[in-house]
């Protein structure tokens, strides 16, 4: 991996959304794999896509999560920073080491937790 990342994995099942964070962080130079507004889709990129870090948006409707998706990408090594509006406390499987941006997400923030959900 190189030090800072450079195809960043979108999951978000707001459509507008992720294109929206795709479009910004395109702007920036990044490379962005997806994105995926559906659970099906990311978890079949989750386990083969190519990509440095993802941001995962925590609740993905219809009672689904991320969840799933950052155990494989744990598994395979994967960093992935967390897009969520909820309080970290109103997520159950939230890990203390995880990275975590609250929506409305600046991308200066995001850019910063991705940078940073690299180096740990």
């Amino acid at each position: 991996m190189t030090s800072d990342p450079k195809r960043i994995f979108i999951v978000d099942d707001e459509a507008l959304i992720a294109f929206e964070m795709a479009d910004a962080l395109e702007d920036l130079g990044f490379e962005v794999v997806g994105p995926s507004t559906h659970l099906k889709d990311a978890l079949g990129l989750a386990k083969e896509g190519d990509f440095d870090v993802a941001c995962l948006d925590v609740n993905l409707g219809q009672g689904k999560t991320s969840e799933p998706i950052a155990r494989i990408l744990t598994e395979r090594g994967i960093p992935y920073v967390y897009i969520t509006a909820y309080e970290a406390s109103q997520i159950d499987f939230l890990k203390s080491n995880d990275n975590v941006v609250r929506k409305p997400v600046s991308i200066r923030d995001l850019k910063q937790a991705l940078l940073d959900a690299q180096k740990s």
